[in-house]
């Protein structure tokens, strides 16, 4: 069957325009979004489905290949409607009790089931309600996850260094490469640029950028976005790779410690063809460790211990936390102006550590676009650049949201 994005009505029930075998066009229901917020309707029951098709049949003339059309819509609206009456707890065990498959999104899980979850503890000073899923310590740590505790905990270790190697040029040095990979690597580059696409700029300068990200240390652009990218298919629902419905700490960083559980979520990465089909990308992808260790090397070549520490362990240190509180913080603390179905907030002093990327609830509603502080008072130092790139003729095609599409999202209680 192809589904159109044609609305209707049946009696009083939103419907979308669906085409059989024949092309031929008839009304099935539409009352689930699944990348948002679901109206239940009777049809979880068979006298529900059956209500539907009797309407169906007595205001369009049906033959048997609509008929069976029909059926299925139904029946898909039905699953879906029982998947939307969920909490994030009872869909997540139903999951993974059976083979997952990461390109089919579920709807958002029913919050307030979630909140009366047996064993559900409230996120301090939220509305969200968490129940653990993965143990951190009483189960089995590959390979990888002792490799990432190692390296993330070596990292901090050293950044402890920091008081006893300060000096005024590696406070610089430690703010310019905060700028150059938080700023340009991670929110401008992997994120706005290679993740949305909310622009686009020649190789040349795509490329440098993204290397930008790469110096970061938080994976190779391939691996990084095509996570993201299943964050925002699946945002806050079980195949989330860092939903805060499984805890702060997990969404916070815990899920980068259970190699086996994250990478049944995103490990397939096709949804990042486009990179792939890069030689640049590719490369990067077989080489990333090599570009770590290199950046060691040349902070210690240009100013020993100090430089490794200031340029090196506590900026990576620092990038991470704040990329990490996007993920955490930006999904329990803050505040939604727009309808997006899922957990993500506005949060102030994210924004003001990840360079706009705080406007999380913005984003979440409008990920293609460039900007993310879309009112004159929500300080975006991204788009900032991203409008100086423009006005230099650097990148073309921003994508932002027109006021038609805000207003459609908007909760009728924010204001503009």
């Amino acid at each position: 069957m192809a589904v159109s994005l044609g609305s209707h009505r049946l009696s009083g029930v939103p419907v979308t325009k669906i085409s059989n075998a024949n092309n031929k066009p008839i009304l099935a229901p539409r009352l689930c979004r699944v990348n948002g917020p679901c109206k239940s309707f009777a049809l979880a029951s068979p006298s529900g489905r059956d209500q539907i098709k009797t309407r169906a049949t007595a205001e369009v003339s049906l033959d048997a290949s609509t008929s069976n059309a029909l059926d299925q819509a139904v029946s898909a609206v039905s699953k879906m409607t029982k998947w939307a009456e969920m909490s994030y707890s009872n869909q997540y065990d139903k999951l993974f009790s059976q083979p997952l498959d990461t390109k089919k999104p579920v709807p958002k899980p029913a919050k307030d089931l979630q909140a009366a979850e047996s064993g559900s503890k409230k996120v301090l000073l939220s509305d969200v309600h968490a129940v653990g899923k993965r143990p951190l310590f009483n189960r089995k740590w590959t390979t990888t996850d002792i490799a990432y505790a190692a390296f993330i905990g070596g990292m901090h270790l050293v950044a402890c260094l920091a008081p006893f190697t300060f000096s005024l040029p590696m406070l610089g040095l430690f703010l310019g490469s905060y700028f150059v990979s938080g700023c340009l690597g991670i929110t401008l580059a992997y994120h706005r640029m290679l993740s949305h696409k909310s622009f686009v700029a020649p190789k040349w300068l795509e490329y440098i950028l993204a290397y930008c990200g790469v110096l970061a240390a938080q994976g190779d652009p391939i691996e990084w976005v095509s996570g993201h990218r299943y964050h925002h298919l699946h945002t806050d629902t079980p195949l989330d790779p860092h939903s805060p419905y499984e805890g702060f700490w997990w969404s916070h960083m815990g899920w980068l410690l259970d190699n086996d559980v994250t990478l049944t979520r995103v490990g397939n990465r096709s949804n990042a063809s486009d990179m792939e089909s890069q030689w640049f990308y590719r490369w990067l992808q077989a080489t990333w460790p090599w570009h770590v260790v290199g950046q060691f090397a040349v902070l210690f070549a240009i100013g020993g211990l100090p430089a490794m520490v200031w340029g090196g362990a506590l900026r990576m240190v620092w990038v991470y936390h704040i990329t990490w509180f996007v993920n955490s913080a930006s999904h329990v603390w803050g505040y939604q102006t727009y309808n997006t179905g899922d957990l993500s907030r506005n949060n102030w002093w994210v924004s003001i550590l990840a360079f706009g990327e705080g406007w999380h609830n913005n984003h979440h509603a409008f990920e293609f676009s460039a900007r993310h502080g879309l009112e004159w008072w929500q300080f975006d130092m991204t788009w900032v650049i991203i409008r100086g790139l423009e006005t230099l003729g650097l990148i073309d095609n921003v994508k932002l949201p027109t006021e038609k599409q805000k207003d459609k999202l908007r909760f009728p209680t924010a204001t503009a």
